[in-house]
């Protein structure tokens, strides 16, 4: 449990799957009906960038920063500068466990998970303000374990482990076929490295061998995948994708890329019909 995330706190990586999670979240909250969101490895839930450990790496100046300064038109990025735009101007970076909890409707409800004995205590701190939001500290594993399905059977798991673990990914297949079985109808976004040498084909591999409806993957490049050293992008997979999402980020794709750099492709694993 060394990982900080404060390092990285508002870089390309983050953008992207708090960008992508505010999208899909907000497209389920079109039904009235309460919605169920836990966000597994959550953090500290907010990010001082003017802390030593963020300014150390600036991190944040290649990624949320030149999004704010950017000029953009499609409405999704437009709408996630505004919502940053506030904690941005205060030098702070809100991560996913503050982002839902702003979205929140009285019907909705969060669990925000985090196991670092430090960082949870942050972490109840970020998140006191909000209701309902109830703050767990599990193996993040245990978490979705203990809280799938949810009673709402509507909802989000956010997964973005830290990769400490050698087999983590090996980790998350096992895994994934727990959580079909359990909640195959849930959203899962699952945040991942791309590095080199790293199973990602054995997770796609796993992933469309379970048939879930629309399991649908998008990845952010900023070097070659085989680059020896460093992140060299990311990528989320999505279980059950909502409708309409991954064609409003194809479309969002040429404004963010030009405001951050890289590339950035996306495609369906097995079935894309709907549940």
């Amino acid at each position: 449990m060394n990982y900080r995330h404060i390092f990285h706190a508002g870089n390309f990586a983050d953008v992207l799957k708090h960008l992508v999670f505010r999208m899909v979240l907000s497209y389920l909250q079109q039904k009235e009906k309460g919605l169920f969101v836990l966000d597994a490895f959550a953090g500290l839930g907010c990010y001082d960038l003017t802390a030593d450990q963020a300014q150390r790496t600036l991190e944040y100046q290649d990624g949320i920063a030149r999004l704010m300064e950017a000029v953009v038109n499609n409405p999704d990025l437009k709408d996630f500068k505004a919502f940053a735009q506030e904690s941005f101007t205060q030098h702070r970076y809100d991560g996913s466990p503050v982002l839902a909890a702003k979205m929140l409707r009285p019907q909705d409800r969060l669990i925000a998970n985090e196991l670092h004995p430090e960082d949870v205590v942050s972490l109840r701190r970020n998140l006191r303000a909000f209701d309902p939001v109830a703050v767990t500290q599990l193996d993040a594993y245990e978490a979705i374990r203990a809280n799938i399905p949810p009673k709402e059977r509507r909802g989000i798991v956010l997964i973005d482990p830290p990769f400490e673990k050698k087999d983590e990914f090996q980790l998350l297949v096992r895994e994934m076929q727990e959580w079909q079985k359990r909640w195959a109808t849930g959203c899962y976004i699952l945040w991942y490295p791309i590095k080199s040498n790293q199973p990602i084909d054995d997770l796609y591999e796993a992933a469309a061998k379970l048939q879930v409806n629309r399991t649908w993957v998008v990845e952010y490049l900023l070097r070659e995948r085989g680059v020896e050293q460093g992140l060299n992008g990311c990528g989320l997979l999505i279980f059950n994708t909502p409708f309409q999402i991954p064609e409003r980020v194809d479309a969002l794709v040429p404004e963010l890329t030009g405001a951050l750099g890289g590339k950035i492709r996306s495609f369906y694993l097995g079935s894309s019909t709907s549940a």
